[in-house]
């Protein structure tokens, strides 16, 4: 381990020299918090977690008491009793009166028909009114042999499911944005290397140029120098290239601006990770089963299956409830039949309300949530299999990550030593031009195999927390 951590500070060391110096650093660990709080993944998750608790309020809901209320004000014009009936009715009493207008009419036909006349002389016109009305209404459920209840616990269920989801999410969304980061850093000191390879390249050319022009050496080894020097120019703008474009992907994951340059920290937060001591695997994965928050959540699914298959299985049970309401009305009428008037109204009482038979649509949907529940459970007992090949897997990899690394060290100091002596021996004129192009390849590969068995270090133990349920790091 000695050996392991030496290696990460001489490689962070070799990054940090060639990394512009700024007073401000981004540091792995503030990465991955950057993500889990700013980036659009989490956002959506938070909503998702929002909506479940807005469905627990609304089965709650059920349980209430509904109240309502109502109120009117109306203007009427014309009634029943007068308008265009009154109208009509001395119409009917004028025919009736002029029925034959060439008979003789004696005093004692007259005077009833002028006594009706003269009752029905207020109500002939149109009448107006006024009617204000006002009124409050509850239904409070009683008994609902546990719909209520059960409908409650489903709704619970799914939130907490929706909880251990989003905890789960977060747990893998870390390892990616560890992924990202690792992969900037990765990029930029890919760019660096090709860099630098393009600097002793174009010494190469000058050394070789020179000693041409001075009467030794060979035309063509420097016209193959000069073409390398423009390949690498063109392999070291790709590079860069590439580089800025996956530190835009970091950026956009955390939630910074794009075109965001901060430093990347090489160092900080490697040791956690490192000095991560490996379990056995019957302990990793006894952890795992108890704190796995995906499994978690699909148990908390399929109990919320079976919920919902028990409420529609007592849908054929009667539902009580309370019903009352009191109301108001009050008239203002210009009719003297009418007049002013109020009436207050109230009412109380119980229902029922009791389905006898519907096709048996209901014990049909009550079947369909028993079996996705029966699903559920079988995905699980899945899953707990899966957990312990993923589990294995993951210990696996961190002893093979343990063993790259200290093969990847001595292989970037074999090849570096190696370069620098046939460099020197070239330079000499010992040495062979075919053996420097080589070596000064392997140097390359050598470089950028330390820093890929680095990232495998760290991501093994990485993977290895998030396959036992755990965070890499505590977001607060």
């Amino acid at each position: 381990m000695n050996l392991k951590k030496s290696c990460m500070l001489v490689f962070g060391f070799s990054l940090a020299v060639f990394a512009p110096a700024f007073s401000e650093t981004l540091t792995l660990e503030q990465a991955i918090k950057e993500v889990c709080i700013n980036s659009d993944s989490v956002k959506m998750m938070k909503e998702s977690i929002y909506k479940a608790d807005q469905m627990v309020r609304e089965k709650w809901s059920n349980a209430l008491p509904v109240i309502s209320a109502t109120g009117a004000a109306i203007h009427n014009y014309g009634s029943a009793f007068g308008g265009s009936s009154g109208s009509s009715s001395s119409r009917t009493l004028s025919k009736t009166a002029a029925y034959d207008p060439n008979a003789p009419v004696t005093q004692g036909e007259i005077q009833p028909i002028l006594n009706a006349l003269n009752s029905f002389s207020d109500i002939s016109s149109p009448a107006h009114s006024n009617v204000y009305t006002g009124g409050i209404s509850f239904s409070q459920p009683i008994y609902t042999f546990g719909k209520i209840g059960t409908a409650i616990d489903v709704a619970n269920n799914y939130n907490k499911s929706a909880q251990n989801s989003f905890t789960r999410n977060m747990q893998t969304l870390q390892l990616g944005a560890l992924d990202m980061f690792f992969r900037t850093m990765m990029a930029e000191k890919a760019a660096i290397i090709t860099d630098r390879s393009l600097d002793r390249k174009k010494e190469l050319n000058s050394f070789l140029d020179r000693n041409f022009k001075n009467g030794s050496g060979s035309k063509a080894q420097v016209l193959k120098t000069k073409a390398d020097v423009e390949d690498q120019i063109a392999q070291t703008i790709i590079a860069k290239r590439d580089a800025k474009v996956v530190r835009m992907n970091l950026n956009a994951m955390m939630g910074r601006t794009l075109i965001d340059s901060t430093v990347l920290d090489t160092i900080a937060f490697f040791d956690a990770l490192m000095t991560m001591k490996i379990p056995q695997p019957e302990e990793a994965i006894k952890a795992a089963v108890e704190n796995r928050t995906d499994i978690k959540s699909i148990k908390y699914l399929a109990e919320s299956n079976k919920g919902g298959a028990k409420i529609f299985s007592a849908m054929y049970l009667p539902s009580i409830a309370a019903t009352g309401s009191a109301g108001y009305t009050k008239m203002y009428s210009n009719s003297p039949l009418i007049g002013n008037t109020s009436n207050p109204s109230w009412s109380l009482g119980l229902g029922a309300q009791w389905t006898l038979f519907d096709g048996f649509e209901n014990s049909a949907k009550a079947a369909q949530y028993a079996s996705d529940g029966r699903k559920l459970d079988i995905l699980v007992s899945t899953l707990e299999k899966m957990l312990e090949i993923e589990v294995r897997s993951a210990i696996l990899e961190c002893t093979a990550a343990d063993s790259n690394i200290i093969a990847s060290h001595e292989m970037y100091k074999a090849s570096k030593e190696s370069y620098d002596l046939t460099n020197n021996n070239f330079k000499q004129g010992s040495g062979q031009f075919a053996d420097l192009q080589l070596s000064d390849e392997l140097l390359q590969q050598s470089e950028l195999g330390l820093t890929n068995a680095q990232y495998r270090l760290i991501r093994s133990r990485a993977a290895l927390q998030i396959a036992m349920g755990n965070e890499i790091i505590s977001i607060k």
